[in-house]
């Protein structure tokens, strides 16, 4: 069975993937060790003149399709634009037995080819606030569609899966959840030398509370802002707040604050943390703290966990699936909430340990590998099993 993979997601110019990009990227990877007769193609136009660099290396269950004819500016702009364009396949110059759209917007195909779409949240309909306007605009012209004429759905969790049939009126057989995870073998307690290190690069000079996400609203980085500034004095003057992502937008009110803040105290923005970094930063962070006012899943704090870092994190969406009885649940907008569960996990050794050996067993049971099943599963289900 060969399986179509529009590449989009899986590029980045900067060499830095969003979540999206991330997520696929894992779950590809893991499907190239598994045993079922199943092979994906990941189809990325390029501009002939630009070097080719694979994101994922090529073997197992993977190969790459670039399409070099049609300049793929033209191609989305023209879809964006007009509704209408070429099917992908036929672009591609290829015949699948199905086609995978990791990016909320299905593209045109031609009528015998069924696809898969990924729809990890309705986050821009909950809180269009925090989705800028022009993302907002194509959801809205696009998703409908795509969502009505898709083969099948997949999504990340529970809380999203019910979201999306509640919204679309959608049968419960038509969706499937495959969930991200974490590499057990890159995201584990690491070592003090190692987040010495790293702490170093960053110029984290004490303990430190760690928030690490898109420095967005929709993060609520400025609750965690608030919070930090009513931790008694001693907290604050033995514990410095590191904050931790790339740049998102409407980040004035964050960026106001975190001037504010600064001028008492010591608030370290890191900006993008290499995927290298991770692992000793969530390690050396005497609490990860994470009051997301919406996730689709929330891999920070599975990450966190699985470094064996106190997680302290909503009780909304998807995040109790995620932390279940392993983390400390705050309402996103109690800021004093906030406070006093940093406070309890700082003050409290006993407490912090506790959920660090929670947090590692919580961790372990999401893995790539089981995700990457469950995402062949989908397609040995829908699509009659052929030699390849």
């Amino acid at each position: 069975m060969k399986i179509g993979i529009e590449g989009t997601p899986l590029f980045s110019f900067s060499g830095n993937l969003n979540g999206i990009g991330q997520y696929a990227k894992r779950l590809l990877e893991a499907t190239q060790r598994s045993d079922k007769n199943i092979q994906f193609e990941i189809v990325k136009q390029w501009l002939f003149f630009r070097k080719f660099t694979p994101p994922i290396k090529p073997g197992g269950h993977l190969s790459y399709r670039v399409v070099k004819w049609l300049p793929p500016i033209l191609y989305y702009q023209f879809y964006k634009r007009v509704g209408w364009a070429p099917p992908f396949d036929l672009v591609a110059l290829r015949k699948y037995d199905a086609f995978v759209y990791f990016n909320y917007v299905a593209l045109p195909l031609t009528k015998k080819t069924p696809y898969v779409l990924f729809v990890y949240d309705l986050s821009y309909i909950r809180y269009p606030q925090y989705t800028s306007p022009k993302n907002r605009q194509n959801l809205d012209k696009f998703l409908p569609g795509s969502v009505r004429r898709a083969t099948h759905i997949v999504t990340i969790s529970e809380y999203s899966k019910s979201e999306i049939i509640n919204h679309f009126k959608l049968p419960e057989g038509k969706i499937s959840i495959v969930s991200p995870a974490v590499d057990q073998k890159v995201f584990y307690p690491r070592k003090l030398a190692e987040i010495a290190k790293v702490k170093k690069n960053y110029g984290v000079k004490k303990p430190y509370i760690l928030s690490l996400c898109t420095l967005e609203p929709r993060k609520n980085l400025v609750g965690v802002l608030d919070a930090y500034e009513k931790l008694p004095e001693k907290i604050k003057q033995s514990y410095i707040l590191v904050l931790a992502g790339g740049k998102g937008w409407l980040d004035d009110e964050l960026e106001k604050k975190v001037g504010e803040l600064s001028a008492k105290y010591e608030v370290i923005k890191t900006g993008y943390v290499p995927d290298e970094d991770l692992p000793a930063l969530y390690s050396g962070a005497s609490v990860f703290v994470f009051p997301s006012f919406y996730e689709g899943f929330g891999i920070p704090p599975l990450e966190a966990m699985a470094c064996g870092t106190p997680v302290i994190t909503s009780d909304n969406t998807s995040l109790p699936e995620v932390v279940g009885s392993a983390g400390i649940m705050i309402k996103a907008e109690d800021t004093a909430a906030i406070t006093k569960a940093m406070e309890r996990v700082l003050s409290d050794k006993k407490l912090a340990e506790g959920l660090r050996q929670k947090g590692l067993v919580q961790a372990a049971k999401f893995s790539w590998d089981k995700s990457a099943e469950d995402l062949m599963t989908v397609f040995s289900k829908l699509v009659p099993q052929k030699n390849t």
